[in-house]
């Protein structure tokens, strides 16, 4: 089921991004690729059901219990780098709304780096914990003349905490991050928690990290096959529920032009001469909300029509509010062609979308 759901929302998302919004990103491929390593897992897990896993070790004939072993060691890049892209791909997505706050986006890489360093270390661990590598299913052989050494198991499981205490924080922090940005948005608070809401899903990414985590104590049992199968569980639902999460809140404009609320064509972003288009390129501004210093139609109009001397020019990508302002040709696709996220009703016929204000000079 959670394979189903999240492939699904992953194509509605290639979709949505490609011809709809026609501005994928890296955070869209990054994701593609967690959703590979993550299928990857799944089909991994099968094999080990096949072989045994699930049951008690002392009813499996030795070599199925050796194979079922083997794949669960396997399995391990698979969950962990699938889980690690799909944070990475969360916390690229979100820089692309900030993408004018230096510090948020200074703390987004320290964390996509420390995901990245993490992960790495424990695929690492894992695999030279005993030499020859093949010692860690092979030394369950009763019949092998083989030899091998391996490390105190301690070192993998307590790196394995670590890791995973890493894993629930990471889920928590991208899944909290997003109420910075939309706390400041002047919307109607319904919306905000709305928002809030949807982006926030990775909540239950946090709770199965946190479960996995508690289960690996069962890493160095003896029953290992059978006393690993929540574990495994958890590795699986937290993967499939990070790519979910990250993929619901890039469905707005799907949403709006299904309901008929929006056209596409109202949503498309042209493309930078030599950036590839559509997909990706250099543009990697967030096709929703350009800034999170953001007004509504209704205070800026008010606001504009008591000034004299300047004008907060409000601007959705393919039109403007009006009058006269001075508005340079230099400027870059990415920064004149932003599709709105969500719309904001009863602000007037002009004003039906979340927009971003750029303060220039009235000429």
């Amino acid at each position: 089921m959670q394979t189903s759901i999240g492939l699904l929302v992953l194509g509605a998302r290639l979709y949505t991004r490609a011809r709809i919004v026609r501005n994928v990103g890296w955070d869209d491929w990054i994701m593609v690729l967690a959703t590979i390593l993550a299928v990857m897992t799944s089909i991994v897990v099968t094999k080990e059901v096949q072989y045994g896993v699930g049951k008690h070790a002392a009813y499996l004939p030795p070599p199925d219990l050796i194979k079922a072993v083997k794949w669960i060691w396997l399995s391990t890049p698979m969950s962990t780098l699938s889980a690690c892209f799909g944070k990475i791909s969360i916390a690229l997505l979100l820089m692309r709304i900030i993408n004018r706050n230096k510090y948020y986006r200074f703390f987004l890489w320290v964390l996509i780096g420390l995901l990245l360093a993490i992960n790495i270390v424990l695929n690492i661990i894992t695999f030279i914990q005993c030499r020859p590598t093949w010692w860690l299913w092979e030394q369950l052989n009763p019949m092998t003349k083989a030899h091998g050494t391996c490390w105190n198991p301690d070192i993998q499981k307590f790196y394995g905490y670590f890791q995973g205490s890493f894993s629930a924080f990471s889920d928590l922090v991208l899944a909290l991050f997003p109420i910075l940005i939309i706390k400041d948005l002047q919307i109607e608070l319904k919306l905000k928690a709305a928002l809030c809401s949807v982006m926030g899903m990775g909540i239950l990414a946090t709770v199965a990290a946190i479960v996995k985590t508690v289960e690996l104590k069962n890493l160095a049992t003896p029953d290992f096959t059978y006393n690993a199968i929540d574990l495994i569980y958890w590795f699986i639902s937290e993967n499939w529920l990070i790519v979910i999460a990250a993929c619901i809140p890039t469905l707005g404009p799907l949403y709006f032009v299904l309901l008929g609320k929006r056209t596409a064509e109202s949503y498309a972003a042209p493309s930078r001469p030599g950036s590839g288009g559509a997909w990706g390129g250099n543009n990697w501004k967030w096709p929703g909300i350009r800034s999170w210093k953001m007004q509504s139609v209704r205070s800026k109009t008010s606001n504009a029509s008591s000034s004299g001397g300047s004008l907060s020019r409000m601007e959705k990508g393919h039109g403007s509010l009006g009058g006269s302002v001075n508005y340079s040709s230099h400027r870059s696709v990415d920064e004149r062609s932003e599709a709105e996220l969500v719309p904001i009703k009863n602000v007037g016929e002009r004003g039906s979308t979340i927009l971003k204000t750029t303060h220039v000079s009235v000429s």
